[in-house]
């Protein structure tokens, strides 16, 4: 349940949140987000598009120009993957901050009974917004996407800055038991773009992402598209693979914000036998990666507020903030403990039919290790 000081902070009848983004330092409608944004969004801020027609153009550009293997199998339907969309335009904001969040959780619900028959495994809270789309990076665009945050994540409402939020999504298993998966939240705004969080941009405004990944394995099971579950985790985890790393999209000047970490200790046989894009060192870690930002923070206040254009800023990269423990181990077929990290990932949580909302999982604020050599600097 929300508290009910937090509901209240959220479910007001006053535009606050609107008022916050038309406070927000704006890029000129002249500035160049790269080809593919800058085309995107002539479709996204036409008022002769449709929302179907906006959704359309969202889809195509997530599948051509997205990192995340798994968001752009998504939108294509492609082997099983799928997602829904709640799409937000300024009218909503105008309309007050409890419309924005009565829609967005009304859409949630209906999306979680979807995920409760494997029908979908992805959910996108699309903010069609312009002055989302052209805000530069600042502290005002890290406040701006707590409150948005909030929106979704009402259960966790006031969202905090550098901190792993995860949802919730019920899946009705093979014996009709129902459990919950652990899923990923993510966000992705225009201003994204040439800065260290450039994997993150995207057209049109700003996303919320959930991506239940572990949730999507069980279904291939489920749905008899794999033979048993080790089966299903060595795909899932291929995608994972080849979705680090897979960045630098609509900037040719700019590497992945992702990369493997390189150990040559690993086992052959843990690779995959017909080999990775070249992108994918040959002798890549398959147990961890590294990047510029925490991959499972939902708002991460320094690259969110780095309004540096990395692409006039040779010779500085070697000083950039870079994680190199993040991992992959999180899919994994293992039966793990209610207190390990990973619990909930692809095991699932069991739950009473009365929980199949519930967001069970608490936030959880990362610990930075040793920083990661620099790919950029390798790069001069």
């Amino acid at each position: 349940m929300t508290p009910p000081n937090r509901a209240r902070q959220l479910n007001s009848s006053e535009t606050i949140i609107w008022s916050h983004i038309q406070n927000l330092d704006q890029y000129p409608d002249t500035h160049d987000f790269g080809t593919d944004i800058n085309q995107a969004n002539l479709v996204l801020f036409s008022t002769k598009s449709s929302a179907e027609e906006k959704i359309k153009t969202l889809k195509s550009w997530v599948f051509k120009s997205q990192p995340c293997m798994f968001g752009r199998m998504a939108v294509k339907k492609v082997q099983g993957l799928s997602l829904d969309i709640c799409f937000i335009e300024q009218s909503d904001l105008e309309a007050g901050d409890s419309h924005v969040v009565q829609k967005i959780q009304d859409e949630r619900r209906q999306w979680k009974l979807k995920a409760e028959k494997a029908e979908s495994h992805g959910f996108l809270v699309f903010f069609n917004i312009k002055a989302l789309a052209y805000a530069k990076p600042s502290s005002k665009l890290v406040d701006v996407c707590k409150l948005l945050a909030g929106c979704y994540l009402v259960e966790h409402a006031p969202i905090e800055a550098d901190v792993i939020y995860s949802e919730a999504i019920p899946l009705r298993m093979t014996d009709q038991k129902l459990k919950l998966f652990k899923a990923g939240v993510n966000i992705f705004y225009g201003g994204a773009h040439s800065t260290r969080n450039h994997d993150r941009r995207m057209p049109g405004g700003l996303l919320i992402s959930v991506n239940a990944v572990g949730h999507y394995t069980q279904a291939l099971v489920m749905k008899g598209m794999v033979a048993d579950l080790n089966e299903a985790v060595t795909h899932t985890k291929f995608l994972a693979w080849l979705s680090i790393g897979n960045g630098g999209f609509g900037n040719e000047n700019l590497p992945s914000a992702t990369w493997h970490n390189r150990d040559s200790t690993i086992d052959e046989s843990e690779r995959p036998a017909h080999g990775c894009p070249a992108y994918i060192p040959k002798d890549f870690s398959t147990k961890t990666y590294s990047g510029f930002y925490h991959t499972d923070v939902l708002v991460p206040s320094s690259v969110t507020a780095d309004a540096t254009d990395l692409k006039q800023s040779e010779g500085k990269y070697e000083t950039l903030e870079s994680w190199n423990d993040l991992e992959f181990e999180y899919l994994n077929s293992k039966e793990t403990i209610i207190f390990d990290p990973n619990y909930g990932f692809v095991q699932g949580h069991p739950i009473p039919e009365k929980a199949k909302f519930d967001n069970p999982w608490p936030p959880v604020r990362p610990v930075k290790s040793k920083a990661a050599e620099c790919p950029f600097k390798k790069a001069k």
